[in-house]
């Protein structure tokens, strides 16, 4: 089974991801590959983009690995962090329920996001995610890859401290189980 994306990847990050994703899929020959089957040194060059979920809480997106380019924009290690203490409040709810959908549909998202910092940078990222299989588990994990395509504004490299997210664009993924029913931009 391939993908059948309606769209182009703005990141050659996000098409590498998705392209060994996808491979790791096939060789599984599940729907959702397992954790443990995904090897990192296959997508070296966007391991510093690539940040993990685990979704084993309910109402917690963990970060369990934060890539050293996603650390370095944020200005500080976000790993065993709530992903959702880097939503604005008023989106905390959605994303949470964006994340969950997808891991247990289970499907992939696409979502470009505008990143504003502290000290004015305006970034805007495409990011790309899928499921893993937790051995063992109910839940799942959802790993992305993180890049920025464009950089809007900087006035102050001192202060990185990230200020708020904006989704400008969600698109869904099907991986062989369907999409959620609720519009992307929801």
């Amino acid at each position: 089974m391939s993908s059948s994306l309606a769209f182009d990847f703005l990141s050659p990050r996000c098409q590498l991801f998705h392209d060994y994703w996808w491979r790791l899929k096939e060789s599984s020959e599940q729907i959702v590959p397992h954790k443990s089957d995904f090897n990192p040194a296959a997508i070296k060059p966007v391991l510093p983009y690539v940040l993990l979920h685990d979704l084993t809480i309910p109402g917690k997106s963990l970060l369990r690995l934060v890539g050293t380019a996603i650390v370095d924009r944020m200005g500080i290690d976000a790993t065993g962090r709530d992903y959702l203490d880097f939503v604005s409040p008023e989106r905390r709810d959605k994303a949470y329920h964006h994340l969950q959908t997808t891991s247990s549909l289970p499907c992939g998202m696409r979502v470009v996001i505008e990143g504003r910092y502290q000290s004015g940078r305006v970034n805007v990222s495409e990011t790309v995610g899928y499921p893993l299989e937790a051995t063992g588990e109910a839940p799942r994990f959802m790993i992305f890859v993180d890049d920025i395509v464009e950089t809007m504004e900087y006035q102050d490299v001192s202060d990185k401290q990230l200020e708020y997210y904006r989704v400008r664009r969600r698109d869904y993924i099907d991986i062989g189980a369907g999409i959620p029913t609720v519009k992307p931009s929801e």
